[in-house]
């Protein structure tokens, strides 16, 4: 800790691994509160408790101070009068507020600072919280009121600041702008330095939300320059990190980041300490430092728990999120499964609740639990539903669909499929590539199975495409029908549509699905007594297409079954001779890449 507040050392380990910095973090929640020993140091703690949205916790601080050795130092004093009265304004109890308010503006009298005290007793709780639009015009005028050419006084310094607070809601920060910088250079003119760095605070926001990174970058130095509280310095190394990040200095808003997650969790303010973890999450993620992440992730949980807010729901589920990404499926299912569980109730969060099941259910299928995950997914449909979530239902039962149709489950497969399908198909509101794929899987399924109603919506998908799709979509669509009209037993219109659909993929760039395309025209072409033809469009995927060798396999072992078929053996024995050396090539590959 720096500045004034020498009774409050805090070690903030910077040299230090990023993932020691979290681990420490993790592993040392906070104890008891605080303690100051001075009345100035209980300026500190009542201002960061107040930051931190405790305001009970401020006050009580607050009034410590008052009896604490250096109380009787007249700043001391007025700092922690104005918290007391500023506290119990902010939390609408200014019954309790006016007794500190009146001791405060007394106290200025005595002083000899008749003006300021007139201003206070004259605005009142105006200069206390954010004023509404009426006082705001009485603010103006007392403000060019003090504008008397008599030198830079703090009581005009506080009418422009609780005056740029209502211009940043009511006109945007470029209006609070310039009250606000008057407001740093009194308060600088005049050696406040507490009063200077809150303000110096809020002009770096200001800086920030009119786009001006480098002065906000600059405002922000000088605050960490000079005499803070660990709140302050918290909130200017969050700026700080939200620049590097939005410029993409990683490493620097990394630094910035886990900087500002120390000080605010050091001081109680759990919302700042949370996000400031959440970013750092990002941070990482982005730069493929997974475990990192995972322990960001999990910090920023830990902060949002510690001050019960709502927000750890989301922060909770962003690691499960995290953990799926980096296939730690069974701690993910654990993450996940707690979230689901901790919100299941009447006033639950459905929407959060949904997507907690959603990944839980891509959790249990990795861990081969495919009915599980069937399970969490018509789960996850209801609670999108009870959110009004219309397209995250459709999603989640056309997953269900599809995971059954893996599974052969047939039944449950079109069920899902079909009430996918009735979600997605909204009219005017419906995602058209949403009605895609619920069109193209449920007219899928019913072709495999020989329902010929199926090419009905195949063609109603094919449709879509034209207007919404892509040309390679196009191609998977004919593809699609393609293997329909096999199961159906129409195999020469089943040939016509691989081969247009090996076109598609082609034109689209994609190789291997147009030899794939091919490879199973041929196919068909075999299945039905024309070898000479199957045996020429086995070669040519194997030969004028880029594939894979899987892929070639499959295409030498079609020309092996098509050159015997027609009478060629000798030329069926050299294909399978080249077929059983790429067969041996492949298993020694694969011996190589098998963990010992």
């Amino acid at each position: 800790m720096r500045g004034e507040s020498v009774d409050l050392p805090v070690e903030i380990p910077g040299s230090a691994p990023l993932s020691t910095r979290l681990h420490s973090l993790l592993q040392h929640p906070p104890g008891a509160p605080d303690e100051a020993q001075t009345a100035r140091g209980w300026v500190d703690l009542a201002y960061e408790a107040a930051y931190g949205e405790r305001y009970a916790a401020a006050a009580e601080a607050a009034e410590r101070g008052l009896s604490a050795p250096g109380s009787q130092n007249p700043e001391n004093r007025l700092m922690l009068l104005r918290i007391l009265s500023g506290v119990h304004e902010m939390r609408g109890e200014s019954g309790l507020s006016a007794p500190f308010l009146r001791e405060r503006i007394e106290l200025l009298r005595s002083l000899g600072r008749t003006r300021q005290a007139d201003v206070e007793a004259q605005l009142g709780p105006m200069l206390l919280r954010e004023p509404d639009r009426v006082e705001a015009e009485i603010l103006r005028r007392m403000a060019e009121e003090l504008d008397d050419g008599t030198g830079p006084s703090v009581e005009r310094a506080d009418v422009l600041s609780s005056l740029a607070v209502r211009s940043l809601h009511d006109e945007g920060p470029e209006a609070a702008l310039p009250l606000v910088t008057e407001a740093c250079e009194i308060l600088q003119a005049l050696d406040r330095d507490q009063a200077l760095a809150g303000a110096r605070m809020f002009l770096a926001h200001a800086q920030l939300l009119c786009e001006d990174s480098e002065a906000a970058l600059q405002t922000a130095q000088k605050v960490l320059a000079a005499p803070a509280n660990r709140a302050v310095r918290g909130a200017m190394a969050m700026l700080r990190a939200t620049v590097h990040y939005q410029a993409e200095r990683m490493a620097e808003a990394a630094a910035d980041a886990i900087t500002a997650v120390e000080l605010y969790a050091a001081c109680g303010v759990r919302k700042g300490a949370a996000s400031a973890a959440a970013l750092l999450a990002g941070i990482t993620s982005g730069t493929d430092q997974d475990e990192t992440a995972v322990l960001a992730w999990r910090v920023a949980v830990q902060q949002a728990e510690l001050g019960e807010f709502a927000e750890s729901r989301m922060l909770s589920l962003a690691l499960g999120q995290q953990l799926l990404e980096m296939d730690h499926h069974a701690e993910a299912e654990k993450v996940l499964d707690a979230l689901s569980l901790r919100l299941t109730g009447a006033d639950s969060d459905h929407s959060t609740r949904g997507r907690a099941l959603m990944g839980l259910g891509h959790a249990v299928t990795q861990q081969k639990r495919p009915l599980e995950a069937m399970a969490h997914w018509n789960e996850a449909a209801k609670q999108f539903i009870a959110a009004q979530e219309v397209d995250e239902a459709a999603r989640a039962h056309l997953a269900a669909g599809a995971l059954a149709a893996s599974l052969d489950r047939v039944e449950a497969a079109r069920t899902h499929y079909e009430q996918g399908l009735k979600l997605a198909d909204q009219g005017e509101e419906t995602d058209p590539l949403m009605l895609l794929q619920a069109l193209h899987s449920l007219g899928h399924l019913l072709c495999r199975h020989e329902e010929e109603a199926g090419l009905q919506y195949l063609d109603r998908a094919m449709q879509i495409v034209a207007e919404h799709g892509t040309d390679w979509q196009r191609a998977d669509i004919t593809d699609t029908k393609a293997r329909s009209l096999t199961a159906l037993g129409r195999g020469n219109e089943a040939v016509a549509a691989a081969l247009e659909a090996a076109d598609g993929f082609a034109a689209s760039g994609d190789e291997e699905a147009a030899a794939d395309a091919e490879i199973f025209a041929a196919t068909v072409l075999l299945q039905m007594n024309q070898a000479q033809e199957a045996e020429a469009l086995f070669r040519m995927a194997a030969d004028e297409r880029e594939i894979s060798d899987p892929l070639l396999v499959t295409s030498l072992e079609g020309r092996v079954e098509a050159l015997r078929e027609m009478g060629r053996d000798d030329d069926a024995a050299l294909v399978g001779a080249e077929l059983e050396r790429l067969r041996a090539q492949l298993a020694n590959s694969e011996d190589h890449q098998r963990p010992e």
